[in-house]
């Protein structure tokens, strides 16, 4: 996602005791209300939901233009995996459930028993299930979301309804395994007022064309690809529909054996210009990462107006933008750009835990800018890449690791929304590109993309890709520049040893004594009568003193010329 506008949180309402009810399908049964909880809690180290995974959501939602009130059910489909626990739990906050059942296999659905306590719903696993089994579980519940599912009037002044849910925002309006961790398929049913038109992931299921409702006014749609929790959402409000490319050449899959993927925009009327200009260039932006990556992961792919708090937000095959900035004619290319390659990293390939986010935003935030390389030419990505940059140097997380895998900052997961995540991930990105060269970095890419394809992902697992597509160690360069703290800045100094026609340099590193020394192949570039002349040497202390053999004196050194490094230079 790009540019966090602001923080909101569920509301905290108390609620001190754990609730134990058996919950039947009858209208009268008692009800059970998980009680709400903060967005953006970090979660307990170690696996989310041992013995547990999530195979299928299928969701129905009946909203109603005048109401903050959303009915809602949900059939979820759970594996039991070994060690088999008693004890299956979703995340929920905030809702009423009105019924639930419960299912092994094939078997006869059960009314089930509910404990709800500290922003989750529990039930007993039934005697009867194995390790292997599959649990079918029907939850039915209403209530005003407290976030996750956001009611309003857009900015036109029209009522809407648009899921935002990351991080963990799901857990607000559908009961969920919300962890990244933890993949599924999804589908949705929503009824909306006459008028709305909704978008979701994936295709219609009921084989309508994408703007058009069903016979009974329920739109459905279905995404058959495992997917992370937080970019499964719908989007409802009237809106215009416009095609960027009805074939965009996004590289043949089992989705798509022709390899077309329909590419369109959904914005409010009143925005239609806006949004065709915007997006004019999104298809050429999804063609440029198949042809770099691999096939685009999804079915089609939507660029939606709405209510999202970000400034564009990765929801797989229907990305999310400011409602304003679309209004305002402000939304620029590098957020479609940067959204666009989340769908190959952080939607197709999950980060496996919040601390190691920069698989997704550095990915985006790199390749986000390296699309203008390609297309508008090496000058655009320089500024683009200085830019981002210097946003790292003036940021508060420096003394941060990028990749800390004990703590998040501030022990909330919207604080992973800072520049280490996106601005240092793009840049050790950069710093990889320029240590193993294009051929070798790409390949290491794509081999990465396609091993966890569909799957989650670690940052020793992109290590692994790189070191095999190039034949080199990378330890010291992950060691460093993931997990410890800081960049280099260098005071370069230099003169001229005449006997033995060298040049002798001296790098120190004068960064801060609890950031570590780096180790770096740098390029040196001599400024001579004759012309420029360049030399390689590695950069590996506090304090070093390298001997270069010149035709001549020079006059003047530059350390990393063409800007591979994250690094600052001191002068005077």
């Amino acid at each position: 996602m790009m540019a966090i506008r602001g923080r909101s949180t569920a509301r905290m309402a108390l609620m001190s005791a754990v609730v134990l009810i058996g919950i039947a399908s009858s209208v009268n049964a008692q009800v059970v209300e998980p009680p709400p909880i903060e967005a953006g809690r970090v979660p307990p180290r170690g696996a989310y939901q041992p013995g547990f995974d999530a195979l299928h959501y299928d969701v129905a939602l009946t909203i109603e233009a005048a109401s903050p009130v959303v009915k809602g059910r949900a059939r979820i489909d759970v594996a039991i995996r070994e060690p088999r626990p008693d004890d299956l739990w979703f995340d929920f906050s905030g809702l009423a459930v009105t019924s639930a059942r419960i299912a092994v296999g094939r078997g006869e659905a059960a009314g089930a028993t509910a404990r709800a306590d500290d922003g989750r719903i529990h039930f007993a696993v039934p005697a009867a299930a194995r390790a292997g089994d599959t649990l079918h579980v029907d939850i039915a519940w209403e209530g005003t979301p407290d976030d996750g599912l956001i009611l309003r009037e857009n900015v036109h002044g029209q009522r809407s309804a648009f899921a935002d849910n990351w991080p963990d925002r799901a857990r607000f309006w559908f009961p969920a395994i919300d962890h990244p961790s933890d993949k599924a398929t999804v589908s949705f049913e929503v009824r909306v007022p006459a008028g709305w038109e909704v978008i979701s992931n994936g295709l219609r299921s009921d084989r309508m064309p994408a703007g058009t409702p069903s016979a009974d006014g329920v739109w459905r749609w279905s995404e058959a690809v495992p997917v992370p929790t937080y970019t499964m959402v719908i989007g409802a409000a009237d809106f215009a529909i416009g095609n960027v490319n009805s074939c965009a050449q996004g590289g043949r899959n089992d989705l798509r054996p022709a390899g077309c993927v329909p590419i369109s925009y959904w914005v409010f009327p009143q925005d239609s210009a806006s949004g065709a200009r915007i997006f004019r260039r999104a298809d050429r932006m999804l063609e440029y990462y198949s042809q770099r990556f691999g096939a685009f992961p999804y079915e089609k792919l939507a660029h939606v107006q709405s209510a999202t708090r970000f400034g564009g937000m990765e929801n797989v095959g229907a990305i999310f933008y400011s409602e304003q900035a679309i209004a305002q004619g402000r939304l620029d290319e590098g957020t479609v750009a940067h959204e666009t390659a989340h769908q190959w990293f952080g939607d197709a390939v999950t980060e496996a835990d919040w601390s190691h986010l920069w698989l997704s935003e550095g990915f985006a935030t790199y390749f986000g800018m390296q699309f203008f390389e390609q297309a508008d030419g090496e000058e655009s990505f320089r500024q683009r890449l200085a830019e981002s940059r210097q946003g790292y140097f003036e940021s508060d997380v420096t003394d941060l690791a990028m990749v800390d895998t004990t703590a998040v900052p501030g022990n909330n997961l919207f604080a992973l929304l800072n520049a280490n995540s996106y601005n240092k991930g793009g840049q050790v990105l950069h710093m990889l590109r320029g240590l193993l060269g294009d051929d070798a970095f790409f390949s290491g890419i794509r081999l990465y993309f396609q091993r966890n394809l569909n799957r989650t992902a670690l940052t020793p697992d992109l290590q692994r890709a790189l070191e095999e597509a190039s034949g080199t160690d990378l330890d010291w360069f992950f060691e460093q520049w993931a997990y410890r703290p800081g960049y280099p800045i260098f005071r370069v100094s230099q003169r001229w040893d005449a006997a033995a026609s060298e040049a002798v340099v001296t790098v120190e590193q004068v960064q801060k004594a609890t950031w570590p020394a780096f180790r770096m192949p740098m390029e040196f570039e001599f400024a001579t009568t004759t012309g420029a002349v360049r030399r390689k040497a590695d950069v590996s202390a506090r304090r070093i003193e390298l001997r270069f053999a010149l035709p001549a004196a020079p006059t003047g050194v530059t350390l990393d010329p063409d800007g591979w490094v994250l690094k600052q230079i001191e002068t005077g």
